[in-house]
């Protein structure tokens, strides 16, 4: 999966819709750093309109360090996938380093063989997104943690403290990784919560992440821009209604019975689960049982899954669960290792080794489908404004580049802000949000310094609208749908 992981990452970028709206983000951030003095304090969007485009998110080390490799060899998109591949491998071997002090020697290698297997790894390990350098930071958190219940040396507190802190800096979602610290102490060393030490690193691994979430809002008060971290903008949190919805839980199941388990990982999971419970009071069980992790690992994101629920449950937000991803690698594999101790004993060994390369053919099957999808080039209408907008155009000059997400979504902010076309085309300017396709605003925004309007979706701009005809009045049109793909209109 390494292997075909490296080939995907020359496959174009655009090869899933949902991906790319993130990825064209970070890839501009990237491309930002290189071209405008890589100060890693102030990440740049082009969404930003006349601005500078400094933007309230999380710490850009992906993206910088993808920058670094720009000045060195040139914009390539497939370097910073790469730089998202070499996270992932580091998250692999933290796995396995959690997973041979937990499990026995087989489960342990099957751990590890449905992480490499599973659809998240080849989906997002080699996204330009920073899930993968998330999950790195948050495996090593776990194993210095695990290494510390074990060894009780505090180097390893510290390690914990230091990968947990630069997990919640690159994607402050991941903070529920405390949580799950916390309940892995009460299930596993209950005699631990006396030790102030604990507490210590506990708050130490918070105060960086808390600088520069404070700064990043900074940045949000003063230039207007957000990922909606957690100033303005969006809003990621459930709502009762939502929690109340079958949509909620069909659509987490869906998500990780499909991109996490690849369907076939799920029942050897739960086999994983129920052999670890039998287990109790055997050997396996007087040292660190991996049981403790496993509970608080489901606690914890069962509340995460909750708690950022508008998106947990729905595509948009797919990426969201690649923190299961630890913790179904090692269910998984104590289960398929049990499933093939089990047939080895009761049939032929050659039947249990084919039984061997059976599951894992089926456990990477999803993998592979992803790989195929992503051979595919799907920018569709972004592609197509992108070149058109090129076309006539010169980098200097603003677009008002239109979308089909509005301002509030289902009475929540929504982080309205299109990126593609204007990462694909290398052009700045402003989104102009569905709600507010009307004469007034796209005057407003002509007067601040845009330049060109482009809009892919005819259905924002009906033929005997208001806006249509305001154009029709106040702006030239240089390309049309019906010719070539995308509307642009020349608004000076």
């Amino acid at each position: 999966m390494a292997v075909l992981s490296v080939v995907r990452a020359f496959a174009p970028m655009t090869s899933y819709p949902g991906d790319i709206w993130r990825q064209s983000d970070t890839a501009t951030i990237a491309r930002n750093f290189a071209t405008n003095g890589m100060n890693i304090f102030f990440p740049q969007i082009n969404w930003g309109g006349a601005g500078p485009g400094y933007v309230e998110t999380e710490f850009q080390l992906m993206p910088w360090l993808t920058a670094a490799t720009y000045l060195v060899f040139g914009e390539h998109i497939v370097l910073g996938r790469l730089v998202s591949l070499a996270f992932m491998l580091v998250a692999a071997a933290a796995l396995w380093g959690v997973a041979r002090r937990l499990l026995p020697a087989n489960a342990a290698r099957w751990a590890l063989a449905a992480f490499f297997l599973s659809p998240a790894f080849m989906r997002w390990g080699t996204a330009f997104m920073p899930e993968a350098t998330v999950l790195a930071f948050y495996l090593l958190a776990l194993l210095g943690f695990c290494r510390w219940l074990q060894e009780d040396r505090p180097v390893f507190l510290v390690w914990a403290a230091a990968a947990t802190s630069t997990a919640a800096l690159v994607k402050p979602t991941s903070l529920h990784l405390g949580l799950v610290i916390a309940l892995w102490v009460v299930f596993a060393a209950r005699d631990r919560l006396r030790r102030p030490s604990l507490y210590l690193a506990g708050l130490a691994a918070l105060v960086v992440p808390a600088l520069w979430l404070r700064h990043a809002a900074s940045l949000y008060a003063t230039y207007g821009n957000t990922f909606g971290v957690i100033s303005g903008g969006d809003s990621k949190w459930g709502s009762l209604s939502l929690w109340l919805s079958s949509a909620f839980y069909l659509g987490n199941l869906r998500t990780e019975t499909l991109f996490i388990y690849g369907f076939v990982g799920l029942p050897f999971a739960v086999l994983g689960v129920v052999w670890l419970r039998r287990q109790r009071g055997t050997a396996l069980a007087r040292r660190l049982s991996p049981l403790p992790l496993l509970a608080a690992g489901a606690i914890a994101l069962t509340l995460y899954y909750f708690a950022a629920g508008r998106y947990t449950s729905t595509d948009l937000g797919i990426q969201y669960h690649v923190y299961s991803l630890p913790y179904a690698a090692l269910a998984t594999g104590t289960g398929i290792a049990a499933a093939l101790s089990w047939a080895r004993a009761r049939l032929a060994r050659a039947v249990g080794v084919g039984a061997g390369v059976t599951v894992a053919v089926l456990l990477g099957a999803q993998a592979v489908n992803v790989f195929a999808q992503s051979l595919h080039d799907r920018a569709g209408v972004f592609g197509t404004c992108a070149i058109e907008l090129d076309a006539v155009s010169t980098p200097a000059d603003l677009a008002l580049v239109s979308t089909t997400s509005r301002t509030v979504e289902d009475g929540v902010t929504n982080n309205y802000q299109e990126p593609v076309v204007f990462f694909l085309a290398d052009r700045k300017g402003w989104s102009l949000p569905a709600d507010r396709h009307n004469p007034e605003e796209v005057a407003r925004l002509r007067d601040a310094g845009a330049h060109f309007l482009v809009i892919g979706d005819p259905q924002l701009v009906p033929p005997n609208g208001p806006l249509a005809a305001w154009l029709a009045d106040n702006s030239q049109q240089v390309r049309s749908i019906e010719r070539n793909g995308c509307a642009v209109w020349d608004l000076t």
